[in-house]
């Protein structure tokens, strides 16, 4: 389709119209708006005039709905702005206030009463009367003074209500509470103090009064530390509540300790310890609880130092709840160990019982030594600790007998000074069977130096003995033998049977001769030998001889001894 000219100029015009109506209905609409900001402008200053001002703020907030044009005073429009400013922010505080108080949410409550105080302040600095009064009478249609008034009264009568017959006390919410009501509703910040903290006082005090009565010392201390410990979270001094606690927990200590009751002792230190965190640095209990160990492990030392062992050894395992006493059990065992050495077999065969035992120190290298019997198995246990202190070798010998058997520590020495173990049971050819024994504790063995049998046999010195009638060479002599690697070697004869014989062994003791309780003088003496009485040597050590008497043992030094 052709558009001709005339068209065109047509279209042209005619959009111009439109254009030109919009604007003409523009125009008229901006005039109407400005007409009626103008009356509303002119009805607010009147208001003002009056003294009206929520009338007049409220015309002025809708008359500043029409932005068309501006009009008034600049001064004056500033003062009204400033006066919807305040309106609209305390509308929405009453909002967030409202909100909070019907949802139960305190820290939100609060939150938005603090943030009210300090908008009122900041308005009422001002000193603008009329604003002061615009405040005021804004706050007062919200009701939002009242609406926290009455919240806060309602939450202190409840708190104080539960503090006074509390049904449950593991919900001690209220403390919370009571913390966050502002100081204004008790008179101000010292009246607050004061009175929170004679109500808490009063309420711990029968709180620790009843729980005492119901519950252990154990559950008692931590229900009491964990109120501390909300307390200070709630930036309260509990300083009376740390006494009260030390108070009953002193009286619950010293009970046990004037009832000796140790077990109970421990128990209540070690969970008094755990709340070591909300006590003072001078806790009087605390200081009690290590007076009282301290006086127990001197005990421990006084039962050590007299020779019970045992006695020393349960006490120091009775500490252990409070402190670690395992290097002081290893202490009494070791000098128990050096006053005793059977302990070195009881520790390792508690279950045994050893009808013999021979000690000593020094000998095949170990610092000391216990070599036990047991008669019933014809076994023999060898117990040696060592030098370094911490090492025991333990040696177990089965011996291929099937009599009764007695065991000595003779005076015959391997080539390293070593004295043999000499085993003397009955023999099947002869009255006797002698085996030699020499441990070796590198390898934890025994070996066997020699075997023999004969009528008799006695030890002259650290490499001869005398053997009568003995099996194989020396047969129907009473001849000497010499002990080398190779176990027994004949000498020569000494004499024969038929023209004498040596007499049997016996041990001289001079008249009234002092028996102490270890080998060495400076050990106490626990009783005499009568003279010409014959005893059994046990072992020797360092001119020493172990002996029973009186159906106990004891230490004499060495006598001569007749061949």
């Amino acid at each position: 389709m052709v558009i001709t000219s005339y068209q065109k100029s047509l279209w042209v015009r005619n959009l111009f119209l439109v254009v030109m109506a919009v604007a003409l209905v523009a125009v008229a609409w901006k005039i109407s708006w400005s007409i009626k900001k103008i009356e509303l402008y002119d009805q607010a200053f009147a208001y003002y005039e009056d003294d009206n001002l929520i009338s007049a703020e409220q015309t002025f907030s809708q008359a500043s709905e029409y932005s068309a044009i501006s009009y008034g005073d600049v001064e004056w429009t500033a003062f009204m702005s400033g006066l919807t400013s305040i309106r609209l922010q305390l509308e929405s505080l009453s909002r967030q206030a409202h909100a909070a108080i019907g949802d139960r949410q305190e820290e939100q409550v609060l939150e938005a009463y603090q943030h009210y105080q300090s908008f009122k302040q900041e308005t009422l600095k001002q000193q603008d009367k009329q604003t002061t009064s615009f405040f005021q009478a804004i706050s007062a249609h919200l009701a939002i003074e009242k609406a926290w008034s009455d919240y806060y009264l309602q939450a202190l009568q409840q708190a104080k209500s539960q503090m006074q017959s509390p049904k449950d006390m593991g919900n001690e919410s209220f403390i919370h509470t009571l913390v966050l009501i502002p100081d204004e509703f008790f008179g101000g910040k010292v009246e607050k103090q004061e009175e929170l903290n004679n109500l808490f006082q009063r309420y711990e005090t029968a709180k620790l009064r009843k729980l005492a009565v119901s519950l252990s010392f154990d559950d008692v201390i931590t229900r009491t530390a964990n109120s501390i410990k909300l307390y200070r979270q709630e930036g309260i001094s509990a300083g009376w509540l740390q006494k009260q606690l030390e108070q009953y927990a002193k009286s619950e200590i010293n009970q046990t300790i004037k009832q000796k009751d140790l077990p109970g002792f421990v128990a209540m230190a070690k969970a008094y310890r755990q709340i070591k965190d909300v006590l003072a640095e001078d806790s009087d209990v605390l200081a009690v609880i290590e007076r009282h160990l301290e006086s127990r492990i001197k005990q421990a030392e006084q039962y050590a130092k007299a020779h019970q062992f045992t006695r020393a050894t349960e006490l120091y395992q009775e500490l252990g709840g409070l402190l670690d006493t395992s290097s002081l059990i290893a202490g009494v065992e070791e000098r128990w160990t050096e006053y005793d050495p059977t302990r070195l077999l009881l520790v390792k065969y508690p279950d045994k019982t050893f009808l013999s035992v021979l000690t000593g120190n020094g000998h095949w290298g170990a610092k000391q030594y216990a070599l036990g019997v047991d008669e019933k198995e014809h076994r023999l246990y060898l117990a040696a600790k060592m030098p370094d202190g911490a090492n025991t070798v333990y040696i177990e010998q089965v011996l291929d007998i099937d009599t009764d058997f007695s065991v000595i520590l003779s005076k015959l020495q391997d080539g390293k000074d070593n004295p043999v173990i000499l085993v003397q049971t009955t023999g099947k050819e002869r009255a006797y069977k002698y085996l030699g024994l020499i441990p070796h504790l590198s390898q934890s063995s025994l070996e066997s130096r020699f075997i023999v049998e004969a009528d008799d046999l006695s030890v002259e010195d650290t490499a001869r003995v005398i053997v009568k009638n003995a099996v194989g060479k020396g047969e129907n002599e009473i001849a000497s033998f010499l002990m080398d690697d190779k176990g027994l070697e004949y000498e020569e004869k000494l004499i024969d049977p038929e023209n004498g014989e040596p007499g049997d062994a016996a041990t001289e003791v001079p008249p009234s001769i002092d028996v102490h309780a270890g080998p060495g003088e400076n050990y106490e003496i626990i009783g005499q030998v009568s003279p010409d009485s014959s005893i059994q040597v046990v072992t020797d050590l360092n001119g020493w001889y172990q002996i029973q008497f009186d159906g106990k043992e004891g230490w004499i030094q060495a006598p001569q001894t007749s061949p």
